[in-house]
Formats: C-alpha cells, sequence, structure tokens
C-alpha cells in the first residue's frame, strides 16, 4: 500500500516549502498543500500552492526529481479542485506559461485541463538590440514630445498601469501587484521597469523581470491612437532600460511576451530588433 499522504504544512516547515517553490513568487495568501512518504522518513515529494485571483483558483506543482510526478500531481489536483469547487469557484488555472515540451503539460492533460490561450515568445541579442535602438534615437530623437517622460516604477504605485494592462490580458491587477513590490524575489526590476507619462497622463509601459542573463519584458502596452508615436514611446520606454542598465550585472538577452492582441506589434518590434521567434507556451485551464 502507498505510503504517499497529503497534508498542510506547519509553521515550522516553511523553509521547505518555499525551497519546493524557490523559482516562483507566491502570493502572501497562497495555501500550500504538500504530499509526503513516510518511510524511511517522512519527506516532502512534491506540493501544490494555490491561491484565488479573478475567477480563477491559480495554482503551481513542485515535485522532487525521481519522484512519481503523475501519481503525486493526480492527488494533490483532486483536492484542490474539491476545495475549490467546495469555495464556490469553478475554475483552475496553472499559473505558469508552459512551452510544448514542459514535462507537466501530459500531467494536466490528464487531469482535464485544455489550453486556454497560448502567447507568443521572441529573444534578441541585448547588445544588437542596445545598437538598433541607439541608432533610432539618435535619428528620431528630436520628434520625441517635449512633455514626453518616464519614470522607474519604484516610485510609483502599480494602480496607474492598470486600464492600460486590462485590455491586453497580460497578467490580472492582483498579479501586477504582487510583481511590482521592490522586495519579490523574481518580480519586476523596479529600476529597468518604467512607465511613460504623456504631461501627467501615463500611456505606456515596460515592465521585465531579470532570470540571469536575460532580462524578460513580462507587459509592453503603449496605448496612443497615433501609430508614429506608440513607435516613438516604445523607443523612450527602452531609453529608460539604457539608463538604468548596470554593466556589472551584464544581459546577454531581453526576451519579449506577445499577448493575444499584441501578437503582430509585438512581433514586428522583436524582428525589427534582430529577433527571433521561440516556441509559443500556453496557459492550462479546467472547468470543474
Amino acid at each position: 500500500m502507498s505510503d504517499l499522504r497529503l497534508r498542510v504544512p506547519t509553521v515550522s516547515e516553511s523553509h521547505r516549502v518555499l525551497h519546493l517553490f524557490r523559482n516562483v513568487l507566491l502570493p502572501a495568501n497562497a495555501q500550500v498543500l504538500v504530499a509526503t512518504r513516510s518511510h524511511p522518513v517522512e519527506r516532502f515529494v512534491g506540493a501544490l500552492a494555490g491561491w484565488k485571483e479573478g475567477e480563477f483558483v491559480r495554482f503551481y506543482l513542485a515535485c522532487l526529481p525521481g519522484a512519481d510526478r503523475e501519481q503525486i500531481a493526480d492527488l494533490l489536483i483532486s483536492e484542490a479542485a474539491g476545495t475549490t469547487r467546495a469555495a464556490g469557484i469553478l475554475k483552475l488555472m496553472y499559473a505558469e506559461l508552459l512551452a510544448q515540451e514542459d514535462p507537466w503539460i501530459p500531467v494536466l492533460r490528464k487531469n482535464q485541463f485544455e489550453i486556454l490561450r497560448s502567447e507568443r515568445f521572441f529573444r534578441i541579442p541585448s547588445m544588437e538590440a542596445a545598437k538598433r535602438v541607439l541608432q533610432m534615437l539618435e535619428k528620431y530623437q528630436a520628434d520625441i514630445p517635449a512633455n514626453w517622460r518616464t519614470e522607474s516604477i519604484r516610485a510609483l504605485a502599480p494602480e496607474c498601469v492598470f486600464d492600460l494592462i486590462a485590455p491586453h490580458r497580460l497578467m490580472t491587477t492582483e498579479g501586477i501587484r504582487r510583481f511590482w513590490q521592490a522586495t519579490a524575489a523574481h518580480g519586476f526590476d523596479s529600476d529597468m521597469s518604467s512607465v511613460v507619462f504623456e504631461a501627467d497622463k501615463p500611456f505606456g509601459t515596460l515592465l521585465a523581470r531579470r532570470m540571469g542573463d536575460v532580462l524578460c519584458y513580462d507587459i509592453r502596452v503603449v496605448d496612443h491612437t497615433n501609430a508614429r508615436l506608440r513607435a516613438l514611446a516604445n523607443l523612450v520606454l527602452f531609453r529608460h532600460n539604457f539608463k538604468t542598465y548596470n554593466p556589472a550585472s551584464p544581459i546577454r538577452w531581453l526576451q519579449f511576451r506577445g499577448g493575444e492582441t499584441e501578437h503582430r506589434e509585438t512581433a514586428n518590434l522583436a524582428f525589427r530588433m534582430g529577433g527571433e521567434e521561440m516556441p509559443m507556451r500556453h496557459v492550462f485551464a479546467r472547468n470543474l
């Protein structure tokens, strides 16, 4: 008989939970369920961390190398589904975008999860991108309106970009707040991430996270009716990156994420900067 058991971790075990989810940013209200085996001694072999966000309960799975990923995930997802239904919420969503070869995808499909939406990603060598942006800035500097300015998000409240981002479904307001915190591990870089203003009105934002030598642009939105001014605003946002970049911590790649309503613009921008498209990633969800 299997000795696999599910339970809620104790407060004293929080460091073990954090180790399991060390590569993700969990919200403060996340509830965690751990899977344990008792022989020869009790040990964590997997866990699920979930929280309510919008109309979904979002969750991450973690599993130790060598453990039975499918068996552990089946039990954790079944328990999470029951708890979610009991709370009156009828949708579960995996919290991470997954590439086609990700080992969690067969497990999620087995548990009746389907692709809710797909997103495109693009990668650009940072030096090549910097060269092209600086060339364009030199060419079009005189055309940038004098009443435009950029500010790092360190000095701003996340609410200033909610209306900009909401139509593109790139991230919920709860997620933006979580990643905005200066102390958040794996959150937005508080200096390189910025908002562009026209006088006192925010009309664009570029929000990025550092992942090793990659600067990941999770959100790039410019809301302006004039296409030429939209292009100039992108230049201004990238210029802010150069002004706040610390060469002591080198960045090798820039990675762009294109939301469903911004695929074409993001793709065109990436290609103009010398980038290449990476494999598409998917959001998986399940109705309960």
